[in-house]
């Protein structure tokens, strides 16, 4: 199969479209054609060396997409060949293939496309639990959004509106500001103030039935119009060193999605 691979630490270039070997599901794991894939900042910082990976090259970044299951392990009882799922945390994902294993095989209702999927997941299921669990907004608060104009930061600013809040968005030039605007800030700042936050997603998914909740929720969202996601921009998986490039060039609002 084809994948978005790096052999050393470095620049987008180190990036290469090559062929690995197809992965071996296990008995509880599901393998996946992916659609869509989304592109995360953690994928630079993994390519650059600043997070932790294992094994040998070549190294295939990637935690967040959605396909079509086309092969069962022995005891997955419950999903079919041809389900469409999306997962969030599930690593090699720059791939044409996925073992997914069933704990994070997320099924996607019929109103729900693949490219909204992998665009959504794990930046909206990080603006879930921030809005709902880190702290829960409540009709008359005042949320300050750091970051506002990218892909974490809209979602932020319009759940802070459905909760009743008024939202004063962040971004770092006036350029951004529209998109900012239009996720429905009341107000938008260019930097000069600061912001301490803290959080970590893995803290809430912590179950099969956990991650199917929040990603329900999430879902239902996104088909009652409350949330939107903005995808910046897609490119073709081969591509992957020039949307690496494009996402640190912090040009990019909203989501960036890979096409395999």
């Amino acid at each position: 199969m084809k994948a978005l691979c790096f052999d050393t630490f470095g620049s987008p270039e180190v990036l290469y479209y090559g062929d690995v070997a197809e992965p071996t599901i296990k008995a509880d794991e599901v393998l996946v054609k992916t659609k869509a894939i989304g592109l995360n900042f953690a994928d630079v910082y993994r390519r650059k060396g600043n997070y932790h990976l294992v094994g040998q090259p070549p190294f295939i970044a990637g935690y967040e997409g959605a396909g079509e299951i086309i092969k069962l392990g022995k005891n997955v009882k419950h999903l079919n060949i041809g389900d469409r799922i999306g997962f969030a945390d599930v690593p090699l994902a720059n791939a044409e293939l996925v073992a997914v294993p069933v704990s994070h095989a997320l099924p996607l209702p019929q109103n729900i496309s693949f490219e909204t999927a992998a665009a959504i997941l794990l930046q909206g299921l990080t603006a879930q639990y921030l809005t709902t669990d880190s702290y829960q907004i409540k009709p008359g608060d005042v949320v300050l959004v750091h970051a506002a104009a990218g892909g974490i930061g809209q979602l932020l600013v319009q759940l802070g509106k459905h909760f009743g809040a008024t939202v004063i968005g962040l971004t770092s030039s006036k350029a951004k500001k529209q998109a900012i605007v239009a996720a429905g800030a009341d107000d938008v700042f260019l930097y000069g103030d600061k912001t301490i936050t803290g959080g970590d997603l893995w803290s809430y998914l912590t179950s099969a039935e956990e991650r199917v909740r929040r990603s329900t929720i999430l879902f239902d969202w996104v088909a009652k119009g409350i949330i939107s996601v903005d995808i910046s921009k897609q490119f073709a998986l081969r591509d992957g060193a020039a949307a690496h490039a494009f996402l640190e060039s912090r040009q990019s609002t909203g989501k960036i999605l890979l096409i395999p």
